[in-house]
C-alpha cells in the first residue's frame, strides 16, 4: 500500500482545491526548473519601466524630427570631430575599436551568456536578451527603411571608413539599438558592476560606428532611443512574469500553511 500523500507532496492536488490553489501547485513545481533564476534579481517596477521605454520613445522621436527637419548641422561637425582624428590617435583607437566590431559584439555577447546562466542558474536572462535584440533589430530596420538615410561615408568627401562599406542605410544604428536593448534587458540579472561595464560597453559601440565612419551621432541617438524602448518593454514583460510567479507563491503559502521549498522560490528585485 502506498504512503498517504499529504498537501506538502508537490505534485499532490486534493480534489477540493480551488483552481487558484491548483494553478499555484502547477506553477511551484516549474519554479524549480532551469526558467526561473535562482538567485534575486533587480526588475524594477512597472513605472521604471515604463519610463524607460518612454525615455527611449522620445529620443528617438526627436533624433527622427531633427533628420526630418534636416537640423543636422551640428550632426555634420560632431561627426568631423569623432572620425577625423590625427593619425597617432588613430593608431591606437582602430585595433581598440575592433573590440566593437560584430565579430567582438558577439564574443561579448556570448560571454555575458554563459556568465548570466551559471550566475542564475537559469535561461530566463538569455530568453530576455534574445527578446530585446529581436525586438530592436525589427523596430531599427523599419526605421531605417523609412529614413534611407545615406550613410556618412557616401556623401561627405572628408568622412574616414576604417572599415569595409556598410549594408542598409544609415539612420538608425542597428549596432547601437541592439547593444542598448540587450545590456538593459540584462542588467537586473548582473552583478552591479558588470551592469556599469555593459552601459560603459553600449556607450562604446555607439561611438565606434562614428569613428569608423558609417554612423552619424544623430544616427546613434536613434538607435540608442530604440534600445532604450526595446529594453523597458523587456523590463515591463520581466516584471509582470515574475510577479505572476510571486502571486503563485503566495497562493501556495495560503493553500498550504507551508512556503515553497527555497530552491522553487521565484526572485524578486
Amino acid at each position: 500500500m502506498s504512503a498517504r500523500r499529504t498537501p506538502d507532496d508537490i505534485g499532490y492536488q486534493p480534489a477540493g482545491w480551488p483552481e487558484d490553489a491548483r494553478l499555484a501547485v502547477r506553477t511551484m513545481i516549474s519554479l524549480d526548473s532551469w526558467w526561473w533564476p535562482k538567485r534575486s534579481s533587480r526588475v524594477p517596477g512597472s513605472r521604471t519601466a515604463w519610463l524607460v521605454a518612454g525615455m527611449g520613445a522620445a529620443l528617438f522621436g526627436v533624433s527622427a524630427l531633427l533628420l526630418k527637419t534636416g537640423t543636422l548641422s551640428w550632426d555634420d561637425r560632431l561627426f568631423a570631430v569623432l572620425n577625423e582624428v590625427p593619425a597617432a590617435a588613430a593608431a591606437v583607437l582602430t585595433p581598440l575599436s575592433h573590440l566593437f566590431l560584430p565579430v567582438g559584439v558577439v564574443v561579448v555577447v556570448v560571454l555575458a551568456v554563459i556568465y548570466v546562466v551559471a550566475r542564475n542558474r537559469s535561461v530566463l536572462p538569455v530568453a530576455a536578451g534574445a527578446a530585446a535584440a529581436g525586438l530592436a533589430w525589427a523596430l531599427a530596420h523599419v526605421a531605417k527603411a523609412i529614413a534611407d538615410r545615406p550613410r556618412p561615408y557616401e556623401v561627405m568627401a572628408d568622412a574616414v571608413l576604417r572599415q569595409q562599406p556598410a549594408h542598409g542605410t544609415s539612420f538608425p544604428s542597428s549596432h547601437t539599438a541592439v547593444t542598448v536593448a540587450v545590456v538593459i534587458a540584462l542588467v537586473p540579472f548582473l552583478a552591479r558592476p558588470l551592469a556599469a561595464a555593459g552601459i560603459g560597453y553600449a556607450v562604446l559601440v555607439g561611438w565606434s560606428r562614428v569613428y569608423l565612419g558609417v554612423h552619424y551621432p544623430l544616427d546613434i541617438l536613434g538607435g540608442a532611443g530604440i534600445g532604450l524602448a526595446a529594453g523597458g518593454v523587456i523590463l515591463l514583460a520581466l516584471g509582470i512574469l515574475l510577479g505572476r510567479a510571486g502571486r503563485a507563491e503566495n497562493l501556495w503559502d495560503a493553500a498550504t500553511g507551508s512556503g515553497l521549498p527555497a530552491a522553487a522560490r521565484p526572485c524578486r528585485g
